[in-house]
């Protein structure tokens, strides 16, 4: 297939990518910078340098294209809510009006199962017909939640849309990689009340098998979680990615409810007060990993063929090999 990808030097996009040059297609990837344009190629794929804003380049860009896999957005979660704005909400918008002129053939949008998230409290086996939420206290999920509109509003055009809402992408150059485990070293990441609660998590390997089979569906306008086979404690799962990257694991615990205060106290004094940086902590980070949460996967084993065939005990153990690689290191020399 013909694909344009968004996304493809950030962490999803990046194995997406990969996975799309494994499997045979051809790859043409939005990016901003001639540095990433020559990352891209060094793959093996083209690489698009331009703006979004450009909206008759764009559809000129996507011209001929068979689907346009959008990857790209700003997951900060303490960041300012501008850039959720631009980054997730505009940029959608964009993608879906240009792709729609340029006749592209089928539109997939990585969105989030925390979409179904709200209030503070335990989501257990969601299916995809839960109620979605926006709610300010929540900048990210909100800016999911109207991206995610902006697509299946395009569901009756020619051009056919599918969303994957993937649980907790772990792998390789993860959140764990870029935040969670350097935080954790410096002693500033711990536990919301002990971490013992069920979790849906979804190896980025499974998420990228979801999207091969999302690839050859015909029908438009439909939503499917994708996540691990079976949930597993958040604790004993960050454990055991944190131990897979070489981080330091955590002993301290914070109560939820106390953590639910916190992050809202914060979230005032770095919008009306002149505060250095971003806020420790927020209320959708707490949202986020602080509750049980797991997913059905029914329907997307049933209408995209979808095993989550990737065990979280495999997909570690490929991130431990990662990182004893990447200092020299042979994994039989530590057996």
């Amino acid at each position: 297939m013909k694909i344009f990808l968004t996304g493809a030097t950030g962490f999803i996009g990046s194995h997406i990518l990969d996975s799309c040059l494994a499997q045979g297609h051809s790859l043409v990837c939005l990016v901003r910078s001639s540095a990433q344009a020559n990352l891209i190629e060094a793959k093996g794929a083209q690489a698009w340098v331009s703006s979004t804003n450009d909206q008759s380049s764009l559809v000129k860009a996507l011209a001929g294209m068979d689907v346009l896999i959008h990857a790209a957005g700003c997951r900060d979660l303490a960041g300012p809510v501008l850039a959720f704005e631009h980054s997730n909400i505009d940029l959608t918008r964009s993608l879906v009006e240009a792709a729609t002129q340029a006749g592209v053939k089928q539109f997939i949008y990585i969105s989030a199962a925390s979409l179904v998230m709200s209030e503070p409290m335990p989501i257990l086996n969601a299916t995809e017909s839960y109620p979605v939420h926006i709610r300010d206290y929540l900048p990210y999920t909100r800016s999911k939640v109207l991206a995610e509109q902006t697509v299946l509003a395009a569901k009756n055009s020619a051009m056919r849309v599918v969303i994957l809402r993937p649980s907790f992408v772990w792998g390789n150059g993860d959140s764990v990689d870029r935040e969670i485990g350097p935080a954790s070293n410096r002693g500033q990441f711990g536990w919301f009340s002990q971490g013992r609660y069920p979790f849906a998590t979804c190896s980025i390997a499974n998420l990228c098998d979801a999207l091969q089979g999302a690839m050859l569906y015909s029908q438009s306008g439909h939503i499917f979680n994708v996540s691990d086979r079976e949930p597993i404690e958040f604790r004993a799962f960050m454990q055991q990615r944190l131990e897979a990257g070489g981080y330091r694991v955590p002993t301290f615990s914070v109560p939820r409810a106390l953590a639910w205060r916190l992050g809202a106290f914060t979230e005032n004094g770095w919008k009306y007060l002149p505060m250095p940086g971003k806020p420790p902590i927020v209320r959708e980070m707490v949202r986020l990993m602080g509750f049980a949460f797991t997913v059905s996967i029914e329907r997307a084993n049933h209408e995209l063929g979808y095993t989550a065939p990737h065990s979280i005990t495999a997909g570690m153990q490929a991130i431990a090999s990662h990182k004893l690689a990447k200092q020299g290191i042979s994994p039989k020399s530590q057996q």
